[in-house]
């Protein structure tokens, strides 16, 4: 771990980033796209674009060493012209070309943005690309509300540039597997979680880690984001990235879902008693087989400019992760790993944990024995 990254970042933002220090910057990167409810002039979309990051000036900021070796906080670079793609282009094929861009080695946004058009030439949807040092699900919400507005007032076009070649760099091109949950599935598990005086987020995560650890045959320590942006009101209206990754307790082969959800359910509370207190320390290096667990919700915006698309950047920035993620009344697995990790393959693992969401759901064989 660089404990210089940490004093910086941890300055910038009141967080602690020791996750990220030495990561590959390309494993840093996550992607963000939505629809336009009425196409536009890709010139129009870009200079909205544009009065969007003049709004969120810390989209223009990186932390780049001084003469010490410290990393201070310093103005970026203006960001490169929007990305114009064309109707052969897909939402996803757009954002791995936009990560597999020349990246710079300084820690901070990398922001790349584009727009999809459609046979017409108008643009249909917007893609990003940010790196994670100042993006999560808020900043998400922020950008969208911010250019659904820019969208709704006149102004100067901005500048657009052709893509970059159509074929990523291999180290875009993590395995991923990803399937739609059964109908009622969640909303079922979130019914029984809430029966056993368990939160939906440990029921989903507690059932998924034990499948995990089963389909390892081995011992998995599961990871959780934890948001850390209810300490700092303010923080509220500001694009940043407000999350740590936090290590839970190792789940073992055998162990039923209610059982390691509750232990999910007491590491969180632990979680967040060391928050509120002494804060939290930094992370050690986990030994073994782990994977990063999540469960997420379509970002919201207001009014009906713009409609978020799920969409992935297929980059692990883990050795293993797997997560729901909802959108439209619908609910999505996916599973992506990182090249030659060890461990079963994303397609083998999502088949255990769509298994064990089912359990989850109705208490089937292996789900409750010990509730």
């Amino acid at each position: 771990m660089s404990d210089v990254v940490t004093r910086a970042t941890r300055e910038e933002f009141g967080l602690w980033y020791e996750e990220q220090a030495g990561t590959p910057i390309r494993r840093l990167l996550c992607a963000f796209a939505a629809a336009l409810a009425t196409p536009a002039p890709p010139g129009r979309v870009a200079g909205a674009l544009g009065r969007v990051l003049d709004r969120y000036p810390e989209c223009r900021t990186v932390f780049a060493p001084d003469t010490d070796g410290t990393l201070v906080r310093l103005p970026g670079p203006d960001p490169t012209p929007t990305v114009r793609f064309g109707p052969e282009w897909s939402v996803a094929g757009a954002a791995a070309a936009l990560g597999a861009e020349p990246l710079s080695a300084e820690t901070g946004p990398v922001l790349r943005l584009g727009v999809l058009t459609g046979p017409a030439g108008q643009a249909r949807q917007v893609i990003g690309v940010a790196h994670h040092v100042v993006w999560d699900g808020r900043s998400e919400e922020l950008f969208w509300a911010a250019l659904a507005r820019e969208l709704a007032e006149p102004g100067p076009d901005g500048p657009l540039r052709p893509p970059p070649p159509a074929s990523a760099p291999e180290e875009t091109a993590d395995p991923q597997w990803r399937a739609e949950v059964p109908p009622g599935v969640r909303a079922a598990a979130e019914r029984r979680a809430r029966a056993h005086g368990v939160t939906p987020f440990s029921w989903l995560v507690g059932h998924c880690a034990a499948a995990a650890a089963d389909a390892g045959e081995g011992a998995l320590t599961p990871y959780i984001d934890v948001d850390l942006r209810v300490l700092d009101p303010a923080s509220r209206e500001r694009i940043g990235y407000f999350q740590t990754q936090r290590a839970l307790s190792v789940v073992h082969p055998g162990t039923s879902g209610p059982d390691a959800a509750r232990a999910v359910l007491a590491d969180i509370g632990a979680l967040a008693a060391l928050a509120l207190t002494t804060g939290l320390p930094p992370e050690p290096e986990t030994t073994g087989p782990s994977c990063k667990f999540y469960v997420r919700d379509q970002r919201s915006v207001p009014g009906a400019a713009l409609t978020p698309i799920d969409t992935a950047l297929p980059v692990a920035r883990n050795d293993l992760a797997a997560g729901l993620t909802a959108a439209g009344g619908r609910a999505h697995l996916t599973v992506t790993a990182r090249r030659r990790a060890p461990g079963p393959a994303p397609a083998a693992l999502g088949r255990a944990l769509l298994a064990a969401l089912d359990r989850a759901a109705h208490d089937g064989p292996q789900g409750d024995e010990k509730a």
